[in-house]
């Protein structure tokens, strides 16, 4: 019998291309593989780059707002050094003289310059005593006296005038018999720089001096008035390096603030002084009198009022602040009747007085004046006593003035 025969199996046949719609497919995964690559590496690849731009453009921006910050502090300390240095480079004005000679000076035909060649005091040297005049160097109030003396045998006068023309004050005295009478006046002048003053001898008067400086005349500058124009300063040029480091700005600003501030804080102790100085006469044209009772003086003819402490409508000066200040009037009335002239504080308290008993024929000048330490709203004003009298007209015989000398 012959052997069974064992089936073989079938060899084995290679695998079958796929089909053209699987290929198709196979290629659209791969190409979108590959794009989906590609934007995860756009958008994680310059990540870094990106933050360093970035944090560059704010660190731009900082220095920028450094710079400007340090162009406004330098444009204020310019303009705070600037008047601070105005403040402090003021000039000492002071200057006193005297007619000096050895006897009486007298005109009668036309008037007659005074010139006070004997030189006590002449600080900036502002007064000349070639010619007697005193030249205000700079813009400011300034305080200004004269003191006059001759026999009274004849019409005494001294009248101070400015810039040859503007009678500013006047010390005048009538004939009043044997011996010799003294007047004097004074006032805080706002004067503009290059203002002359003077003093003149009238028509027909007299005046007299010797070694020992009984006419004088004599002044001072008690504060400037400038004019706080700001300047425009260039602030394009302190800057010039974009690069430079932050840190070394913040230490420039840091610096300049505290000197800025230090500055500042120093002109405002100076700004809160404030400036005071009032003069004015009582004017009118002839004689005040009262037979009845006091009678207040309203001088109405101002002069000067700086501060505006003065009110010629109530013939009060009112304190800003509590200080001492200096006070001074001068009276003058004809001499045939009891003349008198009273500093009252407050309407209360007597502060000064001039009074002057009758002595015949003429007319006496009389004047007074003291620092005084007031509170702050203190009035002083000026009263005429019962039966006496005081005149002026409009060349300011009889005057009332004051000023600010510091505060405390």
């Amino acid at each position: 019998m012959s052997p069974v025969q064992r089936p073989q199996p079938a060899p084995l046949q290679k695998s079958a291309t796929p089909p053209s719609h699987l290929r198709s497919v196979i290629m659209f995964v791969r190409v979108a593989l590959v794009l989906l690559l590609s934007v995860v590496v756009a958008r994680c690849g310059p990540a870094q780059p990106l933050d360093r731009g970035a944090e560059l453009d704010g660190m731009r921006v900082a220095v920028e707002d450094l710079k400007a910050d340090r162009r406004v502090m330098m444009q204020r300390l310019e303009r705070a050094e600037r008047e601070l240095n105005t403040v402090r480079e003021t000039p000492k004005i002071a200057f006193a003289a005297s007619l000096g000679g050895n006897g009486a000076q007298k005109t009668t035909s036309g008037n007659r310059d005074l010139i006070y060649r004997s030189v006590l005091t002449n600080v900036g040297g502002a007064y000349n005593a070639e010619t007697g005049e005193f030249t205000a160097p700079i813009r400011g109030v300034y305080y200004i006296r004269f003191t006059a003396n001759a026999p009274t045998d004849f019409t005494m006068s001294a009248v101070m005038y400015k810039n040859d023309v503007e009678i500013q004050l006047i010390a005048h005295e009538q004939p009043s018999g044997v011996g010799s009478d003294t007047a004097s006046n004074g006032a805080a002048l706002l004067l503009e720089k290059g203002d002359k003053l003077k003093m003149v001898l009238w028509h027909n008067t007299q005046i007299w001096d010797n070694s020992n400086h009984h006419s004088t005349f004599s002044g001072f500058l008690l504060f400037p008035l400038t004019d706080e124009a700001q300047m425009e300063t260039d602030v394009e040029s302190e800057m010039k390096n974009l690069k430079a480091s932050m840190t070394q700005l913040r230490t420039e600003n840091t610096e300049l603030k505290e000197r800025m501030e230090h500055t500042e804080l120093a002109l405002t102790e100076m700004r809160k002084v404030p400036k005071v100085a009032f003069a004015a006469s009582l004017g009118g044209n002839g004689l005040q009198k009262t037979t009845s009772g006091m009678k207040k003086l309203l001088f109405k003819d101002v002069l000067t009022n700086v501060g505006e402490a003065y009110n010629p409508e109530t013939g009060d000066f009112t304190a800003p602040v509590r200080g001492v200040y200096y006070i001074r009037f001068t009276a003058n009335a004809p001499t045939d009747y009891t003349m008198s002239a009273v500093l009252y504080k407050n309407n209360v308290e007597i502060q000064l007085i001039a009074h002057e008993q009758p002595s015949g024929e003429g007319s006496d000048t009389a004047s007074n004046g003291a620092t005084l330490l007031l509170e702050k709203g203190d009035k002083l004003s000026l009263y005429l006593w019962h039966n006496t009298q005081i005149w002026d007209n409009s060349n300011h015989h009889s005057t009332f003035s004051g000023f600010l000398l510091f505060t405390q």
